[in-house]
């Protein structure tokens, strides 16, 4: 019977592999136990005469049989031989396929899988990304950054386990550094250390929201809080976007006449518009969610970058009676690798999301929190900033001019007063998603472009390009444009 079975096909041996033989024996038999082609009680061959087949060494042989039977795949009976363990459930025997000599993941699962998120899209693989708006990274100040954090991680104690609500020590300077830039007075215990603001928006909507909540968002606005809000059950009501920000007006409406639980806003730069909530909008939303008791996720991802006047403080500053759930980052203002973020809200707010952060993720990057602490705290996050803020402008200004002097014709822009990217609106006859395939086909990629197409937006980003690259990729770009244009 062993003489009959396939053991040659059954065992692949890769000789190259790194792998040892016997383990790769192991692994094979062990798959065809799993798959009910070795039953319970089959007795197996000899080790001389299975080793004699795979053509290895009968200790090989002996070593793979000692492991399985170690582990209980396999049991000897003295005088009898090897037989597969009866101990094991029965299992009904599946049809060999051609399957790589390791164990590997199959392509569909066999368990109902339920969910609503739909799956992400990846940039094309591009010579040139056009963003919707990222930082340099070369840029970054990686050199001083992981010089802290060799510092820090010399001590035995910065690579324990550590609270699970951010590294103290980089609370506390945050704490202070929100008050000297932002108007933003916190203590450290209303603050929570996240990855990113992305988890920040996902803590703050998991805790705030029911099935059926209803949230006001703006009719263009961030796509990925947008899919927060759906999965945690959330309702989205849109109101209009104009050059003064969300329409206050139209959120009053709903008010109203319906029950609101929040409101999310990027009331800086608002993403993808890049427009400004101005002053006396941020006083009614304030008073509105005072009056309709709901809250205000305000989302503040690039308030470092503005090239005009003073940039306006947070709405977090102004807000006085606890309606607002402030988030930021590191990630724009150093690179989208440094996944350290905060979120700054009332202190009980903090301790309810604070369990829902350490079942997420037991707690943050100890080492490189403290570190940013350090380099914050020696003054080298403003000169960083500083200096990334002049090279910004340069880059902002040469695409205000491109797009002036060569597609003038196709598209209509405001210059952003701050932030990564501008945003512009094509001429109706463009199609924005064919726009974005035939710069693609040429080696440069438009992010994001699917999101806006009913709107006829794109976000350029400007800021992680040269000028030379932003002209190498606008070239093409204005290409397209004119492609289109011509075809109509």
């Amino acid at each position: 019977m062993g003489q009959l079975y396939p053991w040659k096909t059954s065992i692949p041996l890769d000789r190259q592999s790194s792998r040892p033989l016997y383990l790769q024996i192991v692994d094979a038999l062990i798959r065809e136990i799993v798959s009910g082609r070795l039953a319970s009680e089959y007795k197996m061959p000899g080790t001389r005469n299975l080793a004699s087949l795979l053509e290895v060494n009968r200790k090989t042989m002996a070593i793979a049989y000692d492991e399985l039977t170690a582990q209980g795949w396999l049991k000897t009976i003295p005088a009898k031989g090897t037989f597969v363990s009866d101990s094991l459930p029965k299992l009904h025997p599946v049809a060999p396929q051609n399957a790589p000599p390791s164990a590997h993941l199959p392509e569909t699962a066999r368990f109902t899988i339920r969910s609503s998120i739909s799956p992400f899209r990846t940039a094309p693989k591009s010579l040139l990304r056009i963003t919707d708006g990222s930082p340099d990274v070369r840029l970054a100040p990686t050199e001083e950054l992981y010089r802290w954090c060799r510092q820090v991680a010399k001590s035995a104690s910065s690579l324990r386990y550590q609270d699970e609500q951010g590294d103290p020590y980089l609370r506390e300077i945050l704490a202070q550094y929100l008050r000297q830039t932002r108007g933003l007075v916190c203590q450290p215990e209303q603050l929570l250390i996240t990855r990113g603001s992305q988890m920040g928006i996902f803590l703050a909507f998991k805790a705030l929201l029911q099935s059926g909540d209803t949230v006001i968002v703006g009719e263009v606005s961030y796509p990925e809080a947008n899919r927060v809000i759906e999965l945690c059950g959330g309702v989205r009501q849109e109101v209009p976007v104009d050059e003064q920000g969300l329409s206050t007006d139209a959120i009053e409406a709903i008010c109203q006449r319906q029950s609101v639980r929040a409101l999310y806003i990027t009331s800086h730069h608002h993403y993808p518009t890049t427009v400004t909530l101005s002053i006396d909008r941020r006083v009614k939303l304030l008073a509105l969610a005072q009056q309709y008791g709901f809250a205000i996720v305000e989302d503040d991802y690039d308030y470092d970058f503005h090239y005009a006047s003073s940039p306006l403080l947070p709405l977090a500053s102004l807000d006085t009676q606890g309606c607002v759930i402030y988030l930021g980052s590191f990630t724009k203002c150093i690179a989208p690798a440094i996944r350290v973020g905060y979120l700054a809200a009332p202190t009980n707010f903090i301790q309810t999301i604070t369990p829902y952060r350490r079942l997420i993720d037991r707690q943050g990057d100890p080492v490189m929190e403290r570190a940013l602490a350090r380099w914050i705290e020696a003054g080298d996050l403003q000169r960083h900033v500083k200096k990334s803020l002049r090279i910004y402008r340069e880059r902002r200004n040469f695409l205000s001019q491109y797009l002036h002097e060569r597609l003038g014709h196709a598209l209509s822009f405001q210059e952003p007063e701050g932030g990564m990217a501008t945003w512009v609106r094509c001429a109706p006859t463009v199609d924005t998603l064919a726009l974005a395939q035939y710069t693609a086909k040429r080696g440069v990629s438009l992010e994001g472009v699917e999101h806006w197409q009913n709107h006829q937006g794109i976000r350029l980003g400007f800021a992680s390009l040269t000028s030379d690259e932003l002209a190498q990729g606008m070239d093409i770009v204005t290409e397209g444009f004119n492609q289109l244009l011509t075809k109509k």
